[in-house]
């Protein structure tokens, strides 16, 4: 069975682009438009990794990393936080993400991210099903 990842982004071109990458690699893909979307989709869906935009409408990306890290069922999901560099570099201490990817961003950098931390919650025996 092929590794769930889901998307938050609200720009609809990059947020295509990764969904292309992604499932070209043999992933099943969702993608959310918004905060709100992307927790329901979180605590739902169950997928094995987000990749979560910082920047966007309604809940900010951050808040809802955060959020999601003290509810129990989405506690240990590895998140990536994708941003334009500088707004990276301004959050990192405040961002509770397992890797950070600043754009625009190196496809290969993406997928060595997705497959490590998809490994690594493997290695680490993550069997929640």
């Amino acid at each position: 069975m092929s590794s769930r990842i889901l998307i938050v982004e609200d720009q609809e071109d990059v947020a295509q682009l990764i969904d292309i990458v992604l499932k070209n690699e043999g992933y099943t893909v969702a993608i959310a438009r918004d905060g709100a979307q992307g927790l329901i989709l979180a605590r739902d869906w169950k997928p094995d990794l987000i990749l979560m935009d910082i920047m966007l409408p309604g809940v900010d990306g951050g808040k809802l990393i955060a959020r999601l890290r003290k509810e129990a069922e989405t506690r240990d999901l590895p998140i990536i936080a994708m941003s334009a560099s500088g707004t990276l570099r301004d959050r990192t201490p405040e961002l509770e993400a397992d890797a950070l990817l600043a754009k625009p961003f190196d496809v290969d950098a993406l997928l060595m991210q997705v497959q490590f931390l998809l490994s690594r919650g493997r290695e680490r025996g993550d069997d929640d099903s």
